[in-house]
């Protein structure tokens, strides 16, 4: 998801600045790495903790009767509790335990979307589990981030978490479909390396028997196996080409994305690379700035085993970095306008 540059900008400028120093000395307790180190770090991506409508401490958050309040909440709209975070002294180890307090919280507080679990420099991102019926988050964080050391990839992601940029609603579906994802992958691979009865009687019903033995049941566990699975791959492949349900990335458009994006890196000064990217489509290959398919640098077709490089009305063979050489002008003047440089 891309971030605002001047956002990004700012809250470098303010981190590098941040006064790191002394933080054993001044956060002796979870109080104190609160207020000297958490609630700062907050400020520096749009928090204001002398203003209630953004941040609010010592929330209530429903959970047990001794324990029932959560350390930080912030309101990205100024109106909804949209982020969680439970605060414990600089140096402690952030485990599970800890996450379950903070998940904890949410049971009550419906509109909060994300939890964060911090000590100061280790910061834990979680996000509300939707598949569930109560408000729980899922057990693995999707993003960590350490500010033992600042680079730029750990000041891009903290500003994805800015009050200014709204781009909480975006964030969190993006977040959702990560989750997901992930949840198939796991799901899937263990199906394969553990299959179930019913998976079992599927294979089975696909196959030529008519009646499934405990014997058979056993035999064809034992094929469920890496081997089998190297050896159906290449007729899924096959049969979703002949359908036209999947789009495979070939080496060669891969080598013209990259001759392309280097192109661009050595032409433009200050030139962000995580800007560039590609989308593969089932008719073209699109190289785009910030992942916008509305922001087409140029296109990549193949015809009978040959690659072009397609740019307005220019269409020219891809042979090598050298083939595009007639279109460098062009296409580092139509990068520059949609990168806003």
């Amino acid at each position: 998801m891309p971030v605002n540059k001047s956002i990004v900008s700012t809250v470098k400028k303010s981190l590098l600045k941040f006064d790191f120093t002394r933080l054993e000395e001044r956060c002796q307790n979870e109080a104190q790495t609160r207020i000297a180190l958490i609630e700062p770090l907050l400020e520096i991506i749009g928090y204001s903790r002398s203003d209630d409508k953004d941040m609010l401490t010592e929330i209530s958050a429903g959970w047990g009767k001794k324990n029932d309040k959560a350390d930080i909440g912030l309101k990205a709209d100024s109106k909804t509790t949209e982020i969680i975070i439970e605060c414990k002294v600089l140096g402690k180890k952030l485990t599970d335990k800890e996450a379950s307090q903070l998940n904890s919280y949410f049971i009550n507080t419906k509109n909060a979307k994300f939890g964060i679990l911090t000590n100061g420099l280790e910061w834990k991102f979680y996000s509300i589990n939707d598949a569930t019926k109560d408000s729980k988050l899922y057990s693995i964080p999707f993003l960590t981030l350490d500010f033992s050391e600042i680079t730029d990839e750990l000041i891009e992601e903290f500003s994805k978490f800015h009050k200014s940029a709204q781009y909480l609603k975006e964030l969190y579906e993006e977040v959702q479909e990560i989750y997901f994802l992930q949840g198939f992958a796991d799901a899937f691979a263990t199906e394969l390396s553990d299959p179930s009865e019913d998976f079992i009687k599927a294979v089975f019903n696909r196959m030529y028997g008519k009646k499934l033995t405990e014997s058979t049941k056993v035999r064809i566990k034992n094929l469920i196996n890496s081997n089998a699975i190297q050896n159906a791959l290449p007729k899924v492949i096959e049969e979703e080409s002949k359908n036209g349900s999947t789009v495979i990335t070939t080496a060669e458009e891969l080598k013209i994305y990259h001759s392309i994006k280097t192109l661009l890196l050595h032409s433009i000064k200050k030139l962000d690379a995580s800007r560039i990217n590609y989308r593969d489509q089932k008719n073209s290959f699109n190289i785009l700035v910030d992942d916008n398919n509305k922001k087409i640098i140029c296109k990549i077709v193949s015809n009978k085993g040959k690659y072009f490089v397609e740019l307005n009305s220019d269409k020219i063979e891809f042979k090598g970095l050298e083939s595009i050489v007639p279109l460098k002008k062009e296409i580092i003047n139509i990068a520059t306008a949609l990168l806003g440089l």
